[in-house]
């Protein structure tokens, strides 16, 4: 399994300026912009680490003596040629998350990339003993990722105040974890755990609900802010999941893994439903092999209506986990709906979902490895493809070779900057809208 890498920081043009002043340009003053080196130049590899992409309190304070711009649409233009020959622009948004969006869209492309990487630390699943270094997690904070994800026994990072320290300021960084309850629940390592799903599905509604707020208050007090559960998936055969899965009945699954959701939102932890479409009735265990599903239209009248009915009560509090999953009628032949541009667009236009869709682990699950998908490959799909964020498990050298990768497959076409920034709204209208309230989740 993972084992940290050497690494070599690389520097990117942090947004905490030009953020802050979008947001400010009403009436605080703040700094002028930055003239850094995007990421990348040839002068970068020198310069000292940039900070993390989260931006502290005192960025907005009105101490800062420099003169801030009359306008948002000045400084936009100043970034791209002389104030004097730029069109006409409209007003700053008044809205604070539109404004974070529209600043977030003047990031250099790096940086763009960045913030839609979810690194996974996972170091001690299984038997394999020991936990990642807290360094190594802090290097890829630094170098503005927008997510990490802790495995299970990681509880070194758990109880580190790396993760913590960066859920200051207005986008703070996303830390996730699969607390589904069960056999797949960090909290028996640092705290009170839950039983498994299927247990809970026969509980009231309400148990559940205040089940899974202690719950998430237990992984706020360990900094997470997302939990990777519950699962959408309906209980059958051949039975991949087993008792992680609620019901086989798609309205019990609404009902009980939307009162799970409820709790973890009132918490300030975001839910994410997975795997879409359903894995409940896959053939294998997608963790370990190509998966299949029953064929889209079987899909339709039970799998994906949990999927359909809790994204839009949960609509803007929660994400969805695309699946590594072929689905006959949906995906094309040899490619996971996770990969695959049309599938996505089925979740998009026929579901409905426009929040932030994250994928299942791209690197070691055996869905995507066994087909002899590289990892480098498997992230630059599945952001074409139409995902928002890339789960994959590395270290900070893993990281920097990525986001190069990333970064030619926009200069040769394969990803277009429009679906970069596509992505980023999301990512960002998430962090900022404050839709689950909770410590530096509150916008």
């Amino acid at each position: 399994m993972f084992r940290p890498a050497a690494f070599t920081r690389r520097v990117v043009m942090t947004p905490t300026v030009i953020l802050s002043f979008v947001l400010l340009a009403g009436g605080c003053s703040s700094p002028e912009p930055s003239t850094a080196e995007p990421a990348g130049s040839a002068t970068s590899a020198t310069a000292s680490p940039a900070p993390s992409t989260t931006v502290p309190a005192a960025t907005s304070s009105a101490t800062s003596t420099a003169k801030p711009p009359a306008t948002t649409a000045t400084t936009v233009a100043s970034s791209r040629g002389p104030a004097t020959s730029a069109p006409p622009t409209s007003p700053a948004p008044t809205d604070p998350v539109a404004a974070t969006v529209e600043a977030a869209n003047q990031w250099p492309l790096r940086q763009k990339l960045a913030q839609l990487m979810f690194i996974g630390f996972n170091t001690g699943y299984g038997d394999t003993p020991g936990t990642t270094d807290p360094s190594a997690a802090q290097a890829v904070i630094d170098a503005g990722v927008g997510g990490v994800f802790v495995g299970r026994k990681e509880v070194g990072l758990f109880n580190s105040p790396v993760l913590s320290a960066a859920q200051d300021g207005l986008l703070p960084l996303l830390v996730a974890t699969d607390g589904e309850g069960g056999r797949v629940d960090p909290l028996p390592q640092v705290a009170a755990p839950l039983p498994p799903a299927l247990e809970m599905g026969t509980w009231d509604p309400q148990r559940i609900r205040e089940a899974a707020q202690q719950h998430g208050e237990d992984l706020r007090a360990h900094a997470v802010n997302v939990n990777f559960a519950p699962m959408a998936d309906l209980a059958g055969g051949p039975d991949p999941l087993g008792d992680r899965t609620w019901s086989s009945d798609p309205a019990t699954v609404t009902a009980t893994a939307g009162a799970f959701a409820e709790g973890m939102c009132a918490a300030g932890v975001y839910p994410t439903f997975k795997h879409f479409p359903g894995h409940g009735h896959s053939d294998v265990d997608a963790d370990l092999e190509p998966a299949t599903t029953p064929d889209l239209a079987t899909l339709e009248t039970a799998d994906l209506l949990p999927f359909r009915d809790l994204t839009k009560s949960m609509k803007g509090r929660s994400l969805v986990m695309t699946g590594h999953l072929d689905v006959p009628g949906l995906t094309t032949e040899g490619r996971p709906l996770s990969l695959d541009p049309g599938a996505m667009a089925y979740l998009r236009d026929q579901v409905g979902f426009d929040g932030v869709a994250v994928t299942d682990e791209l690197a070691e699950m055996g869905s995507i490895t066994q087909r002899g998908i590289p990892i480098a490959d498997a992230v630059e799909q599945s952001l074409v493809a139409g995902n928002d964020m890339a789960l994959f498990f590395g270290g900070p050298s893993d990281l920097s070779r990525i986001l190069d990768r990333l970064e030619q497959a926009v200069a040769d076409g394969r990803l277009t900057t429009e679906r970069v920034d596509e992505a980023l709204a999301r990512v960002i209208t998430l962090k900022a809208s404050g839709a689950c309230p909770g410590p530096g989740l509150s916008g």
